[in-house]
């Protein structure tokens, strides 16, 4: 399986020090537009022709399976290319990594992993590739996940808020941008700790809004502060809370796991950088906003807060603006939160 562009990995570094804005550029004002760039739970579902069947809202599709769980993110090919350059993100900002946590470096090998709301199933298939060795999970409300993959990956639809009904422990279990996906995460978390073996991690991986700068040009007036608030209302208003990272750190540790880690990475919203590597990632997540917004947007936007599609749009004109500016030094605080499950 072919992986994502790599880079050589950067020094390390201190991911809550400041960075260091580059030369400022001009920007196109006119660029406004959305580029398109066994059984396992009691609920476990095959893949019947209901499940494989989508509903169209507000030109976008969404999945048909559980609708009633008013999952906030499309399920179209339009979000599936955004989800697989997110995943190349991660792995820019994880020097060439899959996940950080310590799994499987002692020594111990990864028998069984659970890639919890994979998605396009990106990140499960370049573990089965990396570790033939293990047998990995991908589960999913959406059957949006390739046909063809290593021999080592299975994909399932399920729903991750139904009782879990695993045969058999896992050695990892993966949750990546899974903010606003879930209600209830100290259940999540507790579900994760009961089915991981005894010397098991769980590593979540998410953003956290809203956007930051550390020289406070993003102002609080801008339409990008504003876009921050009401998505941040919306998923309160829907129980799809999307400020959830900031306490997987403390629900971990009430959930019974030991060594817990917490990190914060910087995501910059464009290139303004001039390090190099914040640079790139600015580079990819201009891209993955500017070109996905309407995407992370619409559910939030026109289910909760009563706007239509058509006034979105044009709010978002002035909100991708702002995202494109050089001279807005904001970022996307990254949190990765790790644990272990005590060895018996």
């Amino acid at each position: 399986m072919a992986k994502s562009p790599s880079k050589s990995p950067s020094p390390p570094r201190d991911q809550a020090d400041p960075i260091e804005p580059d030369e400022p550029l001009a920007v196109d004002e006119n660029a406004d537009g959305d580029s398109t760039y066994g059984s396992i739970a009691s609920s476990s579902a095959s893949l019947t022709s209901s499940i494989l069947k989508f509903r169209q809202e507000n030109g976008r599709q969404y999945h048909a399976y559980k609708p009633e769980r008013d999952y906030i993110l499309p399920s179209d090919e339009q979000e599936s290319e955004r989800l697989d350059l997110q995943h190349h993100v991660f792995y820019l900002t994880f020097d060439n990594k899959l996940f950080t946590c310590p799994a499987g470096k002692d020594g111990k090998p990864l028998k069984r992993v659970l890639d919890a709301g994979t998605g396009t199933g990106i990140w499960a298939v370049d573990f089965g590739d990396e570790y033939p060795e293990a047998h990995v999970t991908g589960v999913d409300l959406s059957p949006i996940q390739p046909s063809f993959v290593p021999p080592n990956v299975a994909f399932y639809v399920d729903d991750l808020e139904e009782p879990w009904a695993y045969d058999r422990p896992f050695d990892l279990i993966y949750g990546r941008m899974l903010t606003g996906a879930l209600t209830n995460w100290p259940q999540f978390i507790s579900r994760c700790f009961d089915n991981l073996a005894p010397g098991g991690w769980l590593e979540l991986d998410d953003i956290l809004f809203p956007a930051a700068s550390d020289d406070n040009t993003l102002l609080p007036d801008s339409s990008l502060a504003k876009w921050n608030e009401h998505v941040i209302k919306a998923g309160h208003l829907l129980n799809h809370s999307i400020t959830s990272a900031k306490y997987y750190k403390q629900q971990m540790i009430d959930a019974g796991f030991v060594n817990v880690t917490e990190k914060v990475y910087k995501w910059p919203i464009n290139p303004w950088p001039k390090d190099p590597k914040y640079k790139e990632i600015g580079v990819w997540t201009e891209e993955n906003f500017c070109g996905g917004i309407f995407g992370l947007s619409v559910a939030l936007f026109t289910r909760a807060l009563g706007w239509t599609a058509e006034e979105l749009e044009v709010f978002l004109v002035d909100v991708r603006k702002d995202l494109r500016d050089r001279g807005v030094h904001a970022y996307w605080p990254i949190y990765v939160v790790y644990g272990q499950k005590a060895e018996e």
